[in-house]
């Protein structure tokens, strides 16, 4: 009898751990990144069709990750106190095990747009840093960014795209172009630490005054 119990109980654990992938389900990390023009108390994040906790985000203020099963999920931007309405903006997205996201939501009033894109963790060599830069502007369809003293970087960056550049470390100054034009429309002085890794963005209209106003900001990947 003791030997059949045994038996018994390396049979159901080898069940458990063969075959049985529900078990060990993964999770995903998206960041939560609003700059939408539109939404100066913030705005309230939906999962999948229901209200999350979690889910606010104030105007320029990244947080951190928050962690999802890796499988198909809808995420949904209203409004803040406004989750009953019509969404801002959607997007349903696969996202891989164990990977990192940055979810954006931009836009002029009536055409909020939201993006998801794979976050880069590696670290860039020894006294280096790097930037995604990413061009979240609806008044500038294209941009052309530069680092002062040593010309343009990155050409043409689409409204919504990303790109990536390398930086010496201490003391830079970015600056953000309409393309082709020679005077920037916005800079943002930072210190880049050595092998740190960022995120930059061009957001905001012209002529606005505030918070939403064109400007070139910035954080550093949790």
């Amino acid at each position: 009898m003791k030997y059949f119990s045994l038996l018994l109980l390396a049979i159901t654990l080898t069940s458990c751990l063969e075959g049985d992938d529900d078990s060990f389900q993964t999770t995903s990390s998206v960041l939560f990144m609003n700059v939408y023009n539109d939404a100066a108390s913030g705005i309230d994040i939906q999962v999948n069709g229901s209200n999350w906790r979690n889910g606010f985000r104030a105007y320029g203020e990244p947080g951190g990750y928050s962690s999802f099963y890796s499988e198909e999920v809808t995420f949904a931007a209203y409004p803040k106190g406004s989750s009953d309405g019509t969404a801002l903006a959607s997007m349903t997205q696969v996202l891989d095990p164990e990977s990192k996201y940055t979810c954006f939501l931009t836009g002029r009033s009536g055409e909020a747009k939201m993006i998801l894109l794979p976050d880069t963790m590696r670290s860039p060599a020894g006294n280096k840093a790097l930037v995604r830069f990413v061009n979240l502007s609806p008044d500038l369809s294209k941009a052309d960014v530069g680092i002062a003293d040593s010309g343009i970087v990155i050409r043409n960056l689409d409204y919504l795209r990303a790109g990536y550049m390398t930086l010496d470390t201490g003391v830079n100054v970015v600056n953000a172009y309409r393309g082709s034009l020679t005077q920037p429309l916005a800079s943002f002085r930072f210190r880049a630490a050595s092998r740190g890794v960022y995120t930059m963005y061009i957001k905001g209209l012209q002529g606005r005054e505030g918070k939403d106003s064109l400007a070139v900001g910035n954080y550093i990947q949790p």
